[in-house]
């Protein structure tokens, strides 16, 4: 779906109760998950509720939720959690900055994508239990320091673009183009200095070699939409 440039995304819902059958499923893959992976983190997440050009419409919930469903799609059944994401379509003097993503990754491990992505969480400034509106800016400036050691003041973050919705897990992402007047063998040494390895190899593209990346398996689809329609 194409969307607003003036698009609002506001958390006016509740986390809903679950069956005790489904809380029960949720629980036993995330202590599962735990066991194997002891670093993470049940914090909270967004997830929409109504999607439309102009504004979403969502709610805070436990990561664990969302992780679960991920993990086993359909277990909500008709009424699945769309968990938002916001991800950057990142451009350097050089061209289209890419990451592959590590392979052991929960999700979408080996896949190419431009960075920074991640999902909307609750963070410091934001209230998880009471309704407020979503900063796009915030979340994806946040992404890129974690992920790529890139400061807010190295970055121009452009308006909302498009969604897309992943047809197994329903993640819904946002994507929004980044530029950085920074070249490309900085932002990858920044990178190498972060101590966040979300990716495990960054390229760049430039735009004679832009089709032919576009057209790779094992680039994420939402990078790919995001480039073909900011080139309209």
């Amino acid at each position: 779906m194409r969307l607003s440039p003036r698009l609002t995304i506001h958390a006016n819902g509740k986390q809903p109760v679950l069956p005790s059958e489904t809380e029960a499923c949720v629980t036993g893959i995330w202590d599962d998950a735990c066991r194997v992976r002891p670093t993470l983190f049940n914090g909270r997440v967004f997830c929409a509720d109504a999607i439309s050009t102009d504004g979403i419409d969502g709610h805070w919930t436990e990561y664990r939720r969302a992780f679960a469903q991920i993990r086993r799609p359909g277990l909500f059944g008709p009424r699945p959690l769309r968990q938002l994401a916001v991800c950057g379509v990142l451009f350097c003097p050089q061209g289209l900055v890419l990451a592959r993503r590590q392979r052991d990754a929960a999700y979408l491990g080996g896949f190419w994508q431009s960075p920074p992505a991640g999902t909307i969480e609750a963070r410091a400034s934001t209230a998880a239990d009471s309704s407020t509106n979503i900063d796009l800016a915030a979340q994806i400036l946040a992404e890129a320091e974690e992920e790529l050691g890139l400061a807010a003041e190295n970055l121009t973050v452009g308006a909302p673009v498009v969604a897309v919705t992943h047809a197994k897990t329903e993640i819904v992402d946002i994507c929004v183009s980044l530029t950085t007047a920074l070249p490309f063998a900085e932002i990858e040494s920044l990178w190498r200095r972060s101590s966040n390895r979300e990716y495990e190899q960054m390229t760049v593209v430039a735009e004679a070699e832009r089709s032919d990346w576009l057209n790779r398996p094992d680039l994420i689809a939402t990078t790919r939409l995001a480039v073909e329609m900011m080139a309209q």
